[in-house]
């Protein structure tokens, strides 16, 4: 016996009960379960412990944390998550099936069983310019890959209401390769829900409330409760887990660094629903079993002679005292990672002499701290472009991919008093957004970012800091120690630049996102959401 745990609480998710045994592992697999103790060549006492399968995140961008799959594989090992779904539609908006191709090739650097689901709206809308497009060509060919288990989230709900061919395509196919169909229907009610619902939607995870979560449920759809960096579920929703225990499972969404490592990944969801009340055994259902048998790895979901050995030892609290993968004692090893030189070179622009002039004065995006949805406000006789008493900023959006698109406008709520602050995160075609002071101080953060090849920039009047994203404009290739600390020194001199949003740079990331409410900025001009065209 290569691995023995005695004296263990393990979960019988059927009789939803724990019983107190011996676990023997050897040659990847779960070989033993006895009411007496086992030796073998590592013996572990599990007094007062559990053990069970590996935790799952059902649905996740990992480009939110800036990291490769790999290095965030790793990472959240470390918090007992063994099993990730991943819908990496930024990479994809980037640099199309072939970025894809590359995360899935990178996962396999890491022992944590990362999973995909191929992107289904890239890029969104046709009102911005992205690097890649995935087609339902790539779809067929990527449903090919063992380790794609979804079609990702189907965000144009409207489309899918309206049974328009691309999307009634998309879903039929990924039946036929018999992947899950993942959903997104925020505030989505009544019949609009039915008719969402019945083109073959699986799930969902865009809830905040208990109702919102109990109609969909009674729609017929599985529901992720959702613990995001930005994005919380309401603590009376976890109630639903006693009403729909098979019904219920996890997910992060969009979960940054710094949170992964200080506050955790889904054995926080799993904490907190032990914290409302929630039976441990009803909470370790949600957080494994159910999301590992709706996607089908039945073979991790259970522990039982001859399922794969994916598992974690968990103390009284529910802190991880270690993880066990593929039968082995998980040890963090160095990581040598290979980036492709076309995500290296994304950018195919030159640095800026100018920046774009406003064309509209009379409308100003708001910006609000811990919202990705903006206000459209509308200024009467205000023809300055910075108005820094008032608040009044600039915005601007470079394309980076070769068309020559910009455009700019006016923006309040960041709160600088001086320099200029841009990313080259930009949901979703992820071009070059920048707000500043001056058009001078715009100007320094886009040319640091076209001449780095992308990153977060900042300059304080004085001089520029940067925290490089190489790996195609929006991930880093550092390790998780130095992306945290990259990313803290630059928050705290933009606080320092006057800036009281709690993210400046996570906000900013979201101000060109076209298909969240109420007004944005694309690389092609000012774009009213709500009308669904340009002002």
């Amino acid at each position: 016996m290569e691995i023995a745990i005695n004296n263990v609480l393990i979960p019988d998710f059927k009789k939803l009960v724990f019983k107190k045994c011996s676990v023997g592992i050897s040659k990847g697999k779960i070989v033993s379960i006895s009411e007496n103790k086992i030796k073998g060549n590592v013996t572990i006492d599990g007094e007062g412990c559990y053990l069970t399968p590996g935790l799952i995140d059902c649905h996740c961008h990992i480009e939110s944390s800036y990291l490769l799959p790999s290095r965030f594989g790793n990472e959240v090992l470390k918090r007992g998550v063994l099993h990730v779904v991943a819908d990496c539609h930024e990479i994809a908006n980037v640099a199309g099936k072939k970025g894809l191709e590359f995360f899935i090739k990178d996962a396999k650097n890491t022992p944590c069983n990362i999973m995909f689901a191929v992107p289904s709206c890239v890029p969104a809308t046709e009102f911005a310019t992205s690097g890649g497009k995935i087609t339902i060509e790539d779809m067929e060919y990527l449903f090919g890959f063992k380790e794609v288990v979804a079609l990702g989230e189907l965000m144009n709900y409207v489309g899918v209401i309206n049974r328009e061919e691309k999307f009634m395509k998309m879903i039929e196919l990924a039946k036929k390769y018999k992947k899950v169909v993942n959903g997104h229907a925020p505030g989505l009610t009544g019949n609009l829900l039915k008719a969402y619902v019945s083109a073959g939607i699986d799930d969902d995870h865009e809830n905040e409330s208990y109702e919102e979560i109990l109609e969909k449920i009674q729609s017929g759809l599985s529901v992720f409760i959702r613990e995001g960096s930005a994005e919380h579920t309401q603590p009376d929703a976890y109630k639903i887990i006693k009403k729909y225990p098979d019904k219920v499972m996890f997910c992060s969404d969009d979960k940054t660094a710094e949170d992964l490592v200080n506050i955790g990944h889904i054995d926080y969801n799993l904490k907190k629903a032990i914290s409302l009340g929630i039976e441990p055994i009803l909470a370790l259902k949600v957080a494994s079993y159910n999301g590992l048998m709706h996607y089908g790895l039945k073979e991790y979901a259970e522990i039982k002679v001859g399922n794969k050995a994916y598992l974690v030892l968990f103390d009284p609290e529910f802190n991880v005292k270690n993880v066990i993968v593929d039968g082995k004692i998980y040890t963090e090893k160095p990581q040598h990672i290979e980036v492709p030189d076309y995500l290296l070179h994304s950018f195919k622009v030159k640095p800026i002499d100018s920046v774009p002039p406003i064309k509209n004065h009379r409308i100003c995006i708001l910006a609000k701290d811990g919202s990705l949805i903006t206000e459209r406000l509308i200024l009467e006789n205000h023809n300055k472009e910075y108005d820094l008493e008032n608040d009044i900023l600039k915005i601007v959006n470079i394309e980076r991919y070769g068309y020559g698109n910009r455009s700019s406008a006016k923006i309040k709520g960041f709160g600088l008093k001086k320099g200029a602050i841009g990313t080259s995160v930009a949901h979703d075609c992820h071009n070059i957004l920048a707000v500043g002071t001056s058009d001078e101080a715009i100007k320094i953060v886009v040319n640091k970012i076209i001449e780095e090849q992308g990153g977060l920039a900042l300059f304080d009047g004085k001089e520029v800091f940067f925290m490089p994203l190489k790996v195609g404009g929006i991930v880093s290739n550092e390790n998780v120690n130095k992306v945290i600390k990259n990313l803290k020194l630059l928050k705290d001199k933009a606080k320092e630049l006057g800036s009281t949003l709690t993210d400046p740079f996570a906000t900013l990331s979201f101000m060109a996102l076209e298909v969240i409410p109420h007004i944005k900025l694309t690389d092609k001009g000012l774009f009213n959401v709500d009308k669904f065209c340009y002002e």
